[in-house]
């Protein structure tokens, strides 16, 4: 049976933490306020670029932070983050390109699933695994919502032809684990990421912290 993956990018098949802070530390000098250590951040990843930019200034989320204050942020970190995101404040994952080129030599459909934007999502991919044939690669683009909504997910089920039950989603967070539950879709974590190990083991569903456990279960599941 063809196996049919959905990979979250962040935390999930690179470490893009020092690029993301360093593009947040930017926009916060920018706008005159005080920077944050990258731990402070690693807790603010997963759930897009706006609620990054309102949690950064202090608030909840997005939809919590002043209008102004929001948009103010959020100009600044989407000029800034362009420049700085890449290599080596961005990396692969070192043990997740091998398992890529494996899972696609056996015949394995891949597709990358993110939250950030499209317009950063793409060439970061393109330029990490460009030996990799993902069929789609899919950021934030407007033409659906963020993760935990389904409907991205859904639109890769189509391009592929079959239903989300077929899919198996690897992520590293709750938004992942929410985005499986809304699509029907399985769902695999792993344990390398930005979420607390603790957090995602009242999922119950697999959790690996090693790559090569990951393959197998992948391949044999």
């Amino acid at each position: 049976m063809k196996r049919h993956i959905v990979f979250d990018l962040d935390g999930t098949l690179v470490d893009s933490l020092p690029g993301i802070a360093e593009g947040v530390n930017r926009a916060l000098q920018a706008l005159g306020r005080p920077t944050l250590s990258k731990e402070k951040v690693r807790r603010m990843i997963g759930s897009g670029a706006a609620n990054l930019c309102g949690k950064a200034l202090g608030y909840e989320d997005a939809a919590h932070t002043p209008p102004d204050e929001l948009a103010a942020m959020h100009e600044q970190f989407r000029h800034h983050y362009p420049q700085c995101w890449q290599y080596p404040l961005t990396r692969a994952y070192p043990w997740v390109p091998n398992m890529l080129t494996l899972l696609s030599a056996e015949g394995a459909e891949l597709a990358v699933l993110s939250n950030k934007p499209h317009d950063v999502t793409e060439p970061m991919v393109k330029a990490l695994f460009p030996h990799i044939p993902f069929s789609t690669i899919l950021g934030y683009t407007g033409q659906f919502p963020r993760k935990p909504s389904p409907e991205s997910l859904q639109y890769i089920a189509e391009q592929w032809g079959v239903p989300t039950s077929e899919i198996t989603l690897v992520g590293d967070s709750m938004f992942d684990a929410r985005t499986a539950a809304n699509a029907g879709c399985k769902l695999v974590l792993v344990a390398w990421g930005y979420a607390e190990v603790g957090e995602l083991a009242a999922q119950q569903v697999p959790i690996f912290g090693s790559v090569d456990e990951l393959r197998h279960y992948l391949l044999n599941s």
